[in-house]
């Protein structure tokens, strides 16, 4: 199977769309694709991938679209360095809000040893507020526990955090919470200012 010809073909024919979604026609033809292309062919489906990133790059609406944030992942699987994409995409605002792709991201640095970037990855996922929140969190927790049980980053340290100590969402939380013990210590101290003053003026009477 020729995909480079298909694909030309699949492109010209796109002159002719008129919809108000351009991403679903590639949808539909990644999935016919990956229906008649034999597994063997990396090169065929990366080079399809390839044109799909770059031609949506732009588009904010599809920033955080899951099925163009996924075609992301898939197209780098083909690379050698899917680190370099990952990093690539993220700075043009794609996936911001993905929890799939700061896992993916993040798993990409965990297999590679080098856990402070992964633990870094996680951090900016959950300052992000990257949806479905709770799959960064069971990811993270995974982690922590993978690296807690002997794993090591390039450097050699451990990298173990509580993910609900760092959580942006948490420390909203705590920030708010502060005032009350602060309000009680001044409460209690003016009482007693209050009381020694009451004190001191008995005596003088």
């Amino acid at each position: 199977m020729n995909v480079g010809s298909h694909l030309q073909s699949f492109e010209e024919s796109l002159r002719n769309y008129t919809g108000d979604d351009p991403l679903d026609p590639w949808d539909r033809f990644i999935e016919y694709l990956e229906k008649r292309l034999p597994a063997e062919d990396a090169k065929g489906m990366s080079l399809v991938l390839d044109r799909l990133v770059q031609r949506f790059l732009q588009e904010e609406r599809y920033s955080n679209d899951i099925r163009y944030v996924n075609y992301c992942i898939k197209c780098a699987s083909y690379y050698d360095e899917p680190i370099k994409l990952y990093s690539h995409i993220y700075s043009k605002g794609i996936g911001t809000r993905a929890a799939v792709l700061y896992v993916a991201w993040a798993q990409q640095f965990e297999q590679q040893g080098l856990l402070q970037q992964a633990d870094a990855v996680y951090q900016r996922a959950m300052e992000n507020q990257a949806e479905p929140a709770d799959t960064v969190l069971q990811q993270y927790r995974r982690f922590q526990t993978s690296s807690s049980r002997g794993g090591t980053g390039a450097s050699g340290e451990t990298c173990v955090r509580n993910p609900l100590q760092t959580s942006h969402l948490v420390n909203q939380l705590q920030s708010h919470r502060e005032p009350g013990p602060q309000y009680k210590v001044s409460y209690h101290i003016s009482d007693v200012i209050r009381i020694i003053s009451h004190v001191l003026i008995n005596r003088e009477i």
